[in-house]
């Protein structure tokens, strides 16, 4: 089942696309399935992304865990005296 989609595009983008529409006697849904589908492939060719790869490197960190997370606890902890009334 086909779904709408709505979107703001500049108007040189239009033009382009109705220029193609035009001369390859495409309807616009066609168009932009095909330009999707280009794109995909574009990106997903160029860069073989593998997850666990791109997010181990945020794990590091130079200090070990059980400092980390007692510095996050302090400031959390701080944060929550700030308010409080006695």
């Amino acid at each position: 089942m086909d779904k709408v989609m709505s979107a703001r595009v500049n108007e040189s983008t239009l033009d382009l696309i109705n220029r193609i529409i035009r001369e390859k006697k495409m309807s616009k849904k066609k168009v932009l399935e095909e330009a999707v589908k280009n794109f995909w492939q574009k990106i997903h060719n160029e860069k073989e992304v593998d997850f666990f790869q791109t997010s181990f490197g945020a794990w590091k960190r130079d200090e070990p865990c059980d400092e980390t997370v007692q510095r996050a606890r302090t400031e959390f902890n701080k944060s929550m005296q700030r308010h409080h009334v006695e």
